[in-house]
């Protein structure tokens, strides 16, 4: 048995990006390997077979080394694999015995003398943002077995790389991402690539009813799911009623996040806990009651600051599925926010949903945390129009941490 096999779509592909690909695998880490090269025309496979390092590489133009190989290599025609790559995967299968797929970093061509090569360092395992665009990289390293378990080799040999990874993380139990380079990329584009066909068909084989639309400029697919229930959500906002400047005039802000909420939000099946302290002025708890009516309430707080016991306060006095905890200097911008977080919770593994957090100036206050060692709000006072790294902040997707100034919980969590 083989320790891996590359497989590789060489439809159209060029003798010279063979070679450089054959090239690569020579030095990859690896003196056991099998190369498919499936729809390669024969004449190149002849040479690739008399090339002086064949023993090392051995070309194959048949899927049937598949059944005597352990690990299988999708690699996209033209690139190649990083230097010792290979010792990296076997030594990642090491340390993580149960790891069925693992994906890694990749290198790429800048054009640039000075700095020939820039590098993608790929985030962990986040299955939401897989379904927004292929982050994982187009070179996946799988067990066999698995491979067996998705789909015929030759299929997934020629599917888009975002289908391809998709269909194999459906099957894969334990995906481990390998924080070294795996691939020596030909294209400059550090983008991950996007297929709105290969989303809609994954919604479609995992029962996830939602809407997928391609944003071409990214490129990115957005999965916005549809509501299947309407789940009872109550509304916490602690406040003492204070006032400020905002957008050029005197505003009473949790007036104005509560009116927000009643007037634009397109859900509306929630519930309002002001939780307010003392001396919060009476004509803004009348103001807020003549917004809200019977579905807002409010707490009278009358004991030293303490936020977390107000929110748990407002949290005690009611029985909705789901809590939003939110600042009261926190205004919805669009009106599907809500009925978007909302229909999050039809994947019953989400806890907490969170949206991007802008300043009164439009830019960004946060999009989810960073550690180094404290937590700080990733890209605050940045332009809400920036893609940020591998287009990060244009696609849904897990994260470590969130802000609780506007933060969707499940009560049961």
């Amino acid at each position: 048995m083989s320790e891996f096999l590359v497989v590789t779509d060489a439809q159209g592909a060029t003798l010279d990006d063979l070679v450089t690909m054959h090239k690569s695998l020579v030095v990859s880490g690896s003196k056991d390997i099998k190369w498919l090269v499936y729809g390669a025309v024969p004449d190149a496979v002849k040479h690739l077979q008399r090339r002086w390092s064949f023993r090392r590489v051995r070309v194959v133009a048949t899927a049937d080394e598949f059944k005597t190989s352990e690990l299988v290599v999708f690699l996209n025609s033209g690139d190649g694999l990083y230097r010792e790559s290979l010792v990296n995967v076997r030594e990642t299968f090491r340390k993580n015995a149960t790891a069925d797929l693992i994906y890694g970093d990749s290198a790429h061509p800048t054009g640039i003398k000075a700095e020939p090569l820039s590098f993608v360092r790929r985030p962990g395992w986040s299955p939401e943002r897989l379904r927004a665009h292929c982050y994982v990289g187009e070179t996946l390293v799988v067990r066999a077995d698995l491979v067996a378990s998705a789909e015929t080799i030759t299929d997934l040999a020629v599917r888009h790389p975002h289908d391809r990874a998709l269909r194999l993380t459906e099957v894969a139990k334990n995906i481990v991402r390998m924080p070294e380079l795996l691939t020596m990329a030909k294209s400059q584009d550090t983008r991950p690539s996007a297929s709105l066909t290969a989303v809609a068909e994954h919604c479609a084989r995992q029962k996830i009813d939602a809407t997928c639309e391609l944003d071409a400029a990214v490129p990115s697919v957005r999965v916005k799911r549809k509501l299947t229930t309407e789940p009872s959500v109550a509304v916490i906002v602690p406040t003492r009623g204070t006032s400020a400047e905002v957008f050029g005039s005197e505003r009473v802000l949790v007036v104005e996040a509560v009116r927000s909420l009643f007037e634009k939000s397109t859900y509306q099946n929630f519930e309002v806990v002001v939780v307010a302290d003392t001396p919060t002025p009476q004509s803004v708890l009348d103001t807020l009651r003549e917004i809200g009516g019977a579905r807002l309430k409010i707490i009278d707080y009358d004991r030293p600051f303490n936020f977390a016991e107000k929110n748990n306060l407002g949290a005690m006095s009611c029985e909705s599925d789901l809590i939003l905890l939110l600042n009261d200097d926190t205004e919805i911008i669009t009106s599907d926010a809500l009925e978007i977080m909302v229909a999050m919770f039809n994947d019953p593994t989400v806890g907490v949903v969170g949206p991007m957090l802008l300043f009164e100036d439009s830019t960004i206050q946060s999009a989810g945390h960073i550690f180094s060692p404290d937590p700080t709000d990733l890209y605050r006072a940045r332009s809400p129009e920036m893609a940020g790294p591998q287009n990060l902040l244009k696609v849904q997707r897990e994260v470590s941490s969130l802000i609780a100034a506007c933060a969707l919980i499940r009560r049961d969590v």
